[in-house]
């Protein structure tokens, strides 16, 4: 077993991991998460940076609470646009002044998830794992978007591209709170119900692949890895 263990940490050191990334030291990252929860802004955060800065941190990263309408956990997955009465600038003037102090940026996303409570479920109930004819159910307020559909992840890569394009980001923080339920597609019939699981995952992979390769610099970390994942 500890040679199988070992076999498969190196397989994906060496082979998984993206070229930029599988030979340097990660970095000592500071997450905002437990001092300000959703309560952030670009005073907060900033005055966090320099104490992170001091305590010798090289990437300081905002988690949760950034976007628009994520005041708590009940609203806002989905948006991925900055929430301009938290950053009426933007992220990227806050970014330049973490940078000036020699640190890195990083943020929190949640591709997969959506609150009931956003823009784009009012706009694409559709686009979510439900049976049309049975309750539905949320976990932590959530729901899971289908990226087996086409115009699901290109949503999705529309919107990280941009937030990647626009801001001088290091590093990705992916967080996948909530298991697969109720995993059902309007866009199939009852006979291929059972392929959904795995175009699934195709489509979370293909996500990460076009991110990767579009931007070799960002680190990417998984957080929580959800459940019920066909892999």
């Amino acid at each position: 077993m500890e040679g199988v263990s070992q076999n498969l940490a190196s397989f994906t050191r060496e082979k998984v991991l993206y070229p930029s990334h599988r030979d340097q030291v990660r970095p000592v990252l500071y997450n905002s998460w437990y001092a300000t929860t959703f309560d952030v802004n670009e005073e907060h955060q900033l005055a966090l940076a320099k104490i992170a800065k001091d305590l010798g941190v090289e990437v300081f990263v905002i988690d949760d609470g950034w976007f628009k309408g994520s005041i708590n956990d009940k609203g806002g997955l989905g948006e991925w646009t900055v929430d301009k009465n938290k950053f009426p600038n933007g992220l990227q003037p806050m970014i330049e002044k973490i940078n000036a102090l020699g640190l890195d940026f990083g943020i929190w996303i949640e591709p997969e998830m959506v609150n009931p409570n956003s823009d784009l479920y009012r706009q694409h109930p559709d686009w979510v794992f439900h049976y049309p004819n049975r309750t539905r159910h949320e976990t932590r307020n959530q729901l899971m978007l289908n990226l087996a559909r086409e115009d699901v992840y290109q949503y999705l890569y529309s919107c990280f591209s941009t937030l990647l394009r626009e801001n001088n980001i290091k590093f990705i923080k992916w967080d996948m709170n909530r298991s697969i339920t109720e995993c059902y597609s309007v866009k199939l019939p009852a006979d291929r119900q059972g392929e959904i699981f795995h175009r699934y995952i195709l489509g979370v992979y293909d996500l990460y692949e076009r991110l990767t390769m579009a931007f070799p610099e960002v680190l990417f970390e998984s957080c929580a890895s959800g459940g019920g994942r066909f892999d």
